[in-house]
């Protein structure tokens, strides 16, 4: 059985900075499972990005902005953690002072990262020794299976605006399986979106330097 981490994941073992995530060889499996792209966006890459995580604590907002911050920069934008422009101290901005701020300091893009659940799931293994998977499969009494595993799955939203029109023009539904830390977590979802908005020509692609955080 894998450690959890509740609807409000902890990050705290991220330390006190997310760079260090770029060292560190990621073994928990994020996956895209659903992406869109505006069919009607056609600006190019944006290359000044502010960088929002949404529904969760203070130092998880800040240990997964400044992940992504490191991320975009190995692919060549300058981006910003938006906890640094309006910190949660303070009363939340309405949307169109959000917009009219990120305009005005000359951002092309927001990205924003929402937690929306975790779920848990068990898989029962049956027994694979010669006694209780061979023998007991057709003689046994009917007994428990070796072992239940269960497997817990961080589900997150990320999307890309455009301030200027306030049209969303990209958006990514990810799933990460069974993440050990708050590190671990940031190094896979961070690896696994930005090299997709990479592809997706929505950001700079720097030739030659891999994006992804797993090396």
């Amino acid at each position: 059985m894998r450690t959890k981490l509740r609807p409000r994941i902890s990050m705290a073992a991220a330390g006190a900075s997310a760079a260090a995530a770029l060292l560190v060889a990621c073994s928990t499996p994020t996956t895209e499972t659903n992406v869109w792209k505006s069919p009607t966006y056609a600006a190019g890459p944006m290359k000044n990005i502010a960088v929002f995580a949404g529904q969760m604590n203070e130092s998880d907002r800040r240990t997964l902005e400044d992940g992504f911050v490191s991320s975009l920069a190995r692919s060549g934008a300058h981006a910003i953690a938006s906890y640094t422009i309006f910190p949660q101290s303070e009363a939340p901005p309405d949307a169109a002072s959000i917009r009219a701020k990120l305009q005005s300091a000359g951002y092309d893009g927001a990205l924003v990262s929402t937690l929306k659940g975790v779920s848990d799931q068990a898989q029962v293994a049956p027994g694979a020794d010669w006694a209780g998977g061979f023998y007991g499969a057709y003689w046994g009494p009917g007994a428990p299976p070796a072992y239940v595993q269960t497997d817990q799955f961080v589900k997150f939203e990320t999307t890309l605006w455009n301030p200027s029109s306030g049209k969303m023009v990209w958006s990514t539904t990810t799933q990460t399986e069974n993440p050990t830390s708050g590190r671990d977590f940031v190094a896979s979802l961070t690896g696994t979106v930005v090299p997709s908005l990479a592809k997706a020509g929505l950001i700079p692609s720097r030739q030659g330097q891999p994006v992804s955080l797993s090396r």
